[in-house]
């Protein structure tokens, strides 16, 4: 009777630990990402650009329709749970403020095909709001 007891202790246990909750962990699904660029602070107004993201196997590419605002090209890019990391491997020019480079860290929220990119320094923000094509 009491291996019966810790047998459907441990069934019940693996139903409660259950991962497959897609809610828990939002995934970032590949393919091509459109939408808005805004960068916000309390000091400056900016503008929006319109931007492209696309994402394949590890490596993304895209463009934007402002030159340098932000300044996307390709790289490689991991995802940890609530978050994406870019790393950008096109080589740049000094005449600009090369915080606009998409790589460094941003917090992620995935709802269906809407994808937001999110990233505060200071108190700036970068903001991408994405949408699956």
């Amino acid at each position: 009777m009491r291996k019966i007891l810790i047998s459907l202790f441990a069934i019940t246990l693996m139903f409660a630990c259950d991962d497959d909750d897609p809610q828990a962990t939002p995934t970032l699904m590949d393919g091509t990402y459109e939408g808005t660029f805004i960068r916000s602070s309390p000091n400056a107004k900016y503008k929006p650009s319109e931007v492209t993201l696309t994402f394949t196997d590890g490596k993304f590419t895209g463009d934007s329709e402002i030159e340098k605002y932000p300044a996307i090209c390709n790289g490689t890019y991991d995802v940890k749970e609530n978050s994406i990391e870019f790393s950008n491997s096109c080589v740049w020019t000094a005449e600009f403020d090369w915080s606009y480079i998409l790589s460094g860290e941003f917090e992620t929220e995935v709802s269906g095909d809407e994808l937001i990119l999110k990233r505060t320094n200071g108190n700036t923000t970068d903001t991408y709001q994405l949408k699956r094509k």
